[in-house]
């Protein structure tokens, strides 16, 4: 699957704090991006936050989680010379923003899911490498503990050939304004999140040889964006899918991945839940069968994993990539099929 590489550097390039500008405050992950930066003081230094739109930086600066960030323009950011940029904007912006920042020669971390168009994206995806600079998508689920974890027993074959993945990402939006949004993109909830379940999906089993694609509008509300978005992939071995609904009751605690294996299942539900008093503190729920199969009995064994920050090891893994530690698992040419087939399943 993903293999790490590691670069001969000395532990002080490893130690030093990189510095780094935020672009935008619209993204749904804006604030908390900015939040982990400040947890993460130790590893990173917020040089300020770049925000265009007159309206949303009047907002920013009322927010107390941008507090002590210095608002500035993006001429003062690139004087800056910093070592990344991190790009939270609306949707729409991310892939011309990226694209911006890119041909000035900075590395970018950039939130999901990108451009609803395809070449836009590979561009992107073609400068980073001729720059040979770092192009690191934003989904936070790479770096969930329970998910990593189900990931390395696929790689080491305990799950045997693997059958069929299936994903969801479910929530309850009680605003009908959200759902409506969702009409601004091709796939409404399958472009929206759907992008994560997508990607595990490719990760973990591979590209399809089929697409077919399912979305719809439940119509409440009479809100006629496509907000239950659903999609199956069909391989050699067996069909996998994802499902996202927007309407769904206690949705958020029935996000789950389930990995079916000709020697074994692992089951993760909830993909995470809250903890504690910080909002990006989050916890998984697992269960895994391995070589028995006990007909109607469970024979199921739980799996404990310690809570994390949702965006913690996100971010100290794109560190590691700018400062050459490791190198980015997630390869240009992955992420430019990856969105080709988020495009493809958004029909």
């Amino acid at each position: 699957m993903f293999l790490i590489t590691y670069s001969a550097l000395s532990e002080g390039d490893y130690m030093k704090k990189l510095r780094v500008v935020q672009i935008g405050i619209k993204h749904d992950h804006a604030a908390d991006a900015t939040l982990t930066l400040k947890e993460l003081k130790g590893d990173f230094e917020l040089l300020g936050v770049v925000e265009e739109n007159p309206l949303f930086l009047l907002k920013a600066k009322e927010n107390p989680d941008y507090s002590g960030a210095p608002f500035i323009s993006f001429e003062e950011a690139l004087k800056l010379s910093p070592d990344a940029f991190l790009i939270e904007t609306e949707e729409k912006l991310l892939v011309p923003t990226a694209k911006k920042v890119l041909e000035a020669g900075f590395n970018v971390y950039m939130d999901k899911p990108g451009s609803e168009d395809k070449d836009s994206f590979r561009e992107i995806c073609e400068l980073a490498k001729s720059k040979n600079l770092v192009l690191f998508l934003a989904y936070m689920y790479r770096y969930n503990p329970a998910i990593m974890y189900a990931k390395k027993m696929v790689e080491e074959g305990k799950l045997g050939e693997i059958i069929s993945v299936e994903a969801q990402m479910n929530c309850s939006y009680s605003d009908p304004e959200k759902r409506k949004w969702l009409g601004e993109f091709k796939g409404g909830m399958m472009f929206f999140l759907g992008c994560h379940l997508i990607d595990l999906v490719a990760s973990i089993q591979g590209f399809p040889n089929e697409v077919i694609p399912l979305n719809c509008a439940t119509g409440l509300e009479g809100v006629n964006s496509l907000d239950y978005g659903f999609c199956a992939y069909k391989y050699d071995k067996g069909i996998s899918f994802v499902k996202t609904n927007a309407t769904e009751c206690n949705g958020f605690n029935r996000r789950q991945l389930v990995i079916t294996g000709s020697k074994g299942t692992i089951e993760i539900k909830p993909l995470e839940v809250t903890v504690g008093e910080g909002r990006l503190v989050k916890k998984s729920y697992a269960r895994q069968t391995i070589g028995i199969d006990g007909k109607w009995e469970d024979n199921s064994v739980p799996l404990d994993f310690e809570p994390q920050g949702r965006y913690v090891k996100m971010l100290l893994e794109f560190k590691k990539c700018v400062t050459g530690e490791i190198q980015n698992p997630y390869t240009y040419e992955y992420e430019a099929k990856l969105h080709d087939l988020i495009i493809d399943s958004c029909k």
